[in-house]
């Protein structure tokens, strides 16, 4: 097939994909990105015919006086940033990870330390083209006849469609980054500072790290046009420079994306990885380049016989009412161990309206990030960090993102998140049950 040069050939030519298919039962998607979701067990994908999306990948269109851009489902944050912040722009929301694609974020939730400013990665969503399960591509906006498939793709993780094409909301953005951390010993001292820095609004960036019950940071970020020197997050990792240095400068580009050079903190600090971290090219300095290693390395591992691992993965995040952080701060500490890797806090107010994720809009939530392998607790249970946060948060009347891994019923599962109203959308868009549904993708990692 000819190559496509626009969004409007790359979309024909995928229909006319499609329509050769159409008499096979089982479709699936084939994104040719790296994959941000953590399932801890592996995925059970039935067999299907593949219709490819990797191509599209494309920044289309800069609208420098409305502040939008056009872009295609595909295209990474890493591509995004790169064309936007020579131009002087960000998305409202830019993920930590550069393998992060635009439409994986606006279905499956997506924030970072501007969240306290423009809510999640889908309150800058302006409009979308999606692919449904059955083929046919439609527009949806907040005021067409697809509004609700528009309220309905945040948390939706694919199942009700892929988007293909994606209207979002720009911000100004200048070329480096100041950032200040200031140190507190008592958690509600803590989210007092940080609930004060949200009020005033005065920083571009606001968000935290912390270790223990008397030792917490709180981050304010800023755009500025100059900085007097420059922090190596390459060569030394951004979450110890955070530990010990007041006053930090960075270009925007490696702020925007300062967790990525070690995949949070997940590259072992000592041996061959100093060797790595050293002389590495950057290209290799990524989380998709890490995600991808990590993939490969447990196909190996599945083949061998096991040898009893301790460790096992907590790779989660967790949102509560902002009156509820004190309560969700002090459970994870007194019943979590991290082994000295920081937990990340981040204050959040959705902006805009109320969608498919039950988040209420205009109200203050706090959410909680664990990024990295644990020692495992219990030989007994698995998960059992997870399970044991996963229970606290909702005890809290909070609610996990769903890009993880998720151990309830379905019971439990359609009354946490929507699921009457996540069922009338699938019996609109997904009529024959084309794709799974959230319970099955989501908690059965089908």
């Amino acid at each position: 097939m000819a190559q496509a040069f626009t969004y409007q050939q790359r979309l024909d030519q995928l229909k006319q994909r499609i329509n050769s298919s159409q008499k096979k039962k089982n479709i699936r998607i084939k994104k040719g990105t790296t994959s941000n979701l953590f399932r801890y067990q592996g995925q059970k994908l039935k067999r299907a015919t593949k219709i490819p999306l990797k191509e599209f990948n494309h920044v289309l269109t800069i609208n420098k006086e409305n502040l939008t851009l056009e872009v295609e489902g595909l295209t990474t944050y890493g591509q995004i940033v790169a064309e936007l912040l020579p131009q002087g722009f960000l998305p409202t929301i830019t993920p930590e990870l550069k393998h992060i694609t635009v439409g994986g974020a606006i279905v499956g939730i997506g924030i970072e330390s501007s969240s306290y400013r423009y809510g999640f990665v889908h309150d800058g969503l302006i409009e979308a083209d999606v692919l449904l399960p059955n083929g046919t591509v439609i527009t949806c906006n907040a005021n067409n006849e697809y509004s609700d498939l528009f309220y309905g793709l945040p948390n939706s993780y694919g199942t009700l469609g892929y988007i293909l094409k994606a209207k979002i909301e720009l911000i100004p953005a200048k070329s480096y980054v100041k950032i200040n951390h200031t140190r507190f010993t008592w958690v509600r001292s803590y989210l007092w500072a940080m609930k004060k820095a949200v009020r005033q609004k005065r920083a571009d960036f606001i968000e935290g790290l912390f270790y223990s019950k008397s030792e917490f940071y709180l981050t304010e970020a800023y755009f500025v046009d100059e900085a007097p020197h420059l922090d190596d997050i390459y060569q030394n990792i951004y979450y110890k420079v955070a530990r010990e240095k007041s006053e930090m400068f960075l270009p925007t580009e490696q702020y925007i994306f300062r967790y990525d050079p070690d995949w949070f903190w997940n590259i072992p600090e000592v041996g061959i990885s100093q060797l790595f971290r050293k002389y590495a090219p950057k290209s290799l300095r990524s989380s998709g380049f890490y995600n991808r290693y990590s993939t490969w390395k447990r196909k190996i591992l599945s083949f061998l016989p096991s040898v009893g691992n301790t460790k096992e993965q907590l790779i989660q995040d967790w949102e509560v009412p902002w009156e509820r952080a004190a309560t969700l701060i002090k459970f994870a500490l007194n019943y979590v161990n991290l082994n000295d890797k920081p937990w990340v806090a981040l204050p959040i107010i959705s902006s805009k309206y109320s969608t498919l994720y039950p988040i209420r809009a205009k109200k203050t939530y706090f959410n909680l990030g664990s990024y990295c392998l644990t020692e495992k607790p219990r030989e007994d249970i698995d998960y059992y960090y997870t399970k044991i946060m996963d229970n606290e948060c909702f005890r809290l009347s909070g609610r996990k993102m769903l890009y993880s891994s998720t151990f309830i019923d379905k019971r439990r599962f359609d009354r946490l998140y929507n699921g009457t109203a996540y069922q009338a959308l699938k019996e609109k868009y997904d009529p024959n049950s084309l794709a799974p549904t959230l319970f099955e993708k989501a908690v059965e990692n089908k």
